[in-house]
């Protein structure tokens, strides 16, 4: 239930005195997104002002409650959606209209109710015609209008009475400051008499100055059953309101589709939280999952057709209930994709893929996919679930689906929850605006291919890249992707001039020359990281031509901690960086890409050249890093 017209007080007014509305009150300060909404409505030339609450308008902690002249009401929509506003649709609550608004760089939620009538009761069954009158007797404070200050005490009283039915202890205080303010004589006091019989605005008065607070409930009863003249019965009214509101808030139009995936330990639990505790909006949770494990998979498997028949049902439960939700105006949060379950390439069986199609039929197809990005080692670390190199291979799946879901937008999840949880707030508002998420002052969605052009970056063992140089055979996507990580990283090229001290803590080299290892050598700082991707080559200018041939030039140039990583299946756009120095890796992706990619033959050539110790001899493509020493004196020429 919206907030009904409560006031706000400050302790000057406990003593008694009006206090003045110009130059003797400091100004308040407004947020610059409320200060476009109340702009607009001050453009409109018809009156309005903020009811409560106007020393909170900097960062609102709750709802910014305004009263607008009845011919405003019409050009809301377009006026408010102008300065980015959008309207939550809520039936049941009298004449009140909600409008939102995200700001990204205050990570803000803003939060309208717009009134037009002033109403009391629970469900808004106590009508009144005191809008005019307040809005006619308005005051200005700085950028603002203002009740005047009897006209809110008064309706700081009748909140407290008509709506709450009582004083709550922790209101005691701002209903005496209330009190100090009004009298038996206002205008609004003169409407209580004539609504609920001569003498009830002061007897409430005495009431309440005397502290009688357990006297309040009766008098409330009272007041309510003597409410004369209403043009709706306040009982029908209710009743009305009461089963309007079951409907419950809608956006306007079918509520968009968002879904988030990533493998276990990346956060999609606490962003999906976050989004509903924090997300203003109307929106409904549904899981998506087809294969998540349960107490009764014992027993459904010993069935036959029984883990297919409850996939089935999962599909129909959660596409179904999403599309609901949907039609209902309401934001869907998808935990998964129905393009979980075929991450591991398409299926075989022909039930299998039946499913898979009706799922992909059944679930809405999403307005908005978030990849929660973060290393394999990071998700090991936050949940210790299977292992750092599965979650890593889970990974790569999940950004080459990212590829096929133009919807799709990549979120570095390594970062605090607060950020995440930022970042998708801000797409998910595009999303409800209608703009283009993926537009210029987006730095987040960066295309997928960019981000496997960076894959060689989790190879180091150092958190950051810091200072970046590359040079060798580098596309023009690829330095577009290095200046993702540092927009002033520089080419390296033999023969060019050398910094006087080195500087680069990275460098990425593709395809070099033993010219330009020795220049990138020379560029880095001690303890910095080189990075070289390289095919097997029998050219005339290179002695190092394969991956073992490599590892031991950046060992003679003094490099350490040299390791030899292969590109599966090829060297541009790898699915998979192998370590070769790792049996177990290197015989788990021959097994899974022998049937499919590389032939039972070149599996077995490879198996023998694994089990003969010249793996690093026999691989057509990888990537050598090397590590440059605390004290860096070369060794010998490649």
């Amino acid at each position: 239930m919206p907030p009904q017209l409560p006031a706000s007080f400050t302790k000057a007014a406990l003593n008694g005195a009006r206090p003045p509305v110009h130059g003797g009150r400091p100004i308040p300060k407004v947020n610059r997104g409320l200060e476009a909404a109340l702009a607009a409505l001050e453009g409109s030339g018809l009156p309005w002002l903020v009811l409560r609450g106007e020393n909170d308008l900097l960062r609102p902690a709750g709802d910014v409650d305004i009263l607008v002249a009845r011919e405003l009401v019409p050009g809301l929509d377009d006026l408010l959606g102008g300065v980015g506003f959008r309207r939550v649709q809520a039936l049941g609550h009298g004449s009140h209209r909600f409008y939102f608004r995200y700001l990204p760089h205050d990570d803000l939620w803003l939060k309208l109710d717009i009134v037009s009538d002033i109403s009391f009761g629970r469900f808004q069954e106590l009508g009144t015609a005191l809008a005019e009158g307040c809005l006619r007797r308005r005051v200005r404070l700085g950028p603002l209008w203002l009740p005047n200050p009897a006209d809110q005490a008064w309706l700081h009283i009748l909140h407290l009475v008509l709506d709450k039915g009582e004083i709550a202890p922790d209101r005691v205080e701002a209903a005496r400051a209330s009190c100090a303010l009004a009298s038996a004589t206002d205008p609004v006091a003169a409407f209580v008499d004539r609504k609920a019989g001569n003498g009830t605005a002061g007897a409430l008065l005495d009431v309440l100055q005397s502290g009688r607070f357990h006297e309040v409930p009766a008098i409330a009863a009272g007041m309510k059953s003597r409410w004369r003249r209403s043009a709706r019965p306040p009982r029908l009214v209710s009743l009305a309101h009461h089963a309007l509101r079951r409907v419950g808030p809608r956006l306007q139009g079918a509520g968009p589709v968002i879904g988030v995936v990533a493998p276990d330990g990346a956060g999609k639990t606490t962003l999906l939280n976050g989004l509903r505790s924090q997300c203003p909006l109307p929106s409904s949770y549904v899981y998506m999952g087809l294969w998540s494990s349960s107490p009764s998979d014992r027993w459904i498997a010993t069935v036959p057709g029984g883990l297919l028949a409850r996939k089935v049902f999962r599909i129909l439960r959660g596409g179904l209930t999403a599309r609901y939700q949907s039609l209902r105006g309401r934001l869907v949060l998808l935990d998964r994709l129905a393009q979980d379950g075929m991450l591991g390439g398409p299926a075989k069986s022909r039930l299998r893929r039946l499913s898979d199609g009706l799922a992909l039929y059944v679930q809405p197809r999403p307005d908005l996919v978030l990849v929660l990005d973060v290393p394999g080692e990071v998700m090991y670390a936050r949940k210790g679930e299977h292992s750092p190199e599965v979650l890593e291979e889970w990974r790569s799946a999940y950004l080459e689906l990212a590829a096929r879901l133009p919807s799709a937008r990549i979120i570095d999840a390594s970062e605090s929850e607060t950020q995440v949880r930022k970042k998708a707030c801000e797409l998910l508002w595009k999303v409800v605006t209608g703009e283009n998420t993926a537009g210029p002052a987006d730095p987040d969605p960066i295309p997928l291919h960019q981000w496997m052009l960076m894959d060689w970056r989790f190879l180091l063992p150092q958190g950051k890249t810091g200072k970046v140089g590359y040079g060798g055979r580098i596309s023009p996507e690829a330095v577009a992707a290095i200046s993702l990580l540092d927009p002033a990283a520089r080419s390296i090229e033999t023969g060019k001039e050398r910094p006087a001290v080195p500087d680069l803590d990275t460098v990425l080299l593709s395809r070099p020359d033993r010219a330009l290892v020795e220049t990138a050598a020379a560029s880095l700082r001690p303890n910095g990281w080189v990075c070289v991707q390289v095919q097997r080559s029998f050219g005339p200018r290179s002695r190092a031509l394969t991956l073992a041939g490599w590892k031991r030039a950046l060992e003679k140039l003094g490099f350490e901690d040299v390791a030899v990583y292969w590109h599966v299946p090829r060297f541009e756009g790898p699915e998979r960086l192998v370590p070769t120095a790792s049996v177990a890796a290197v015989r788990d992706t021959l097994a899974q890409y022998s049937g499919a990619r590389f032939g039972k033959a070149k599996a077995a050539v490879a198996g023998l050249a694994l089990t003969l110790g010249l793996f690093d001899v026999a691989a057509p493509a990888g990537t050598v890093i090397g590590r440059w020493p605390e004290t860096a004196a070369g060794k010998d020429s490649v």
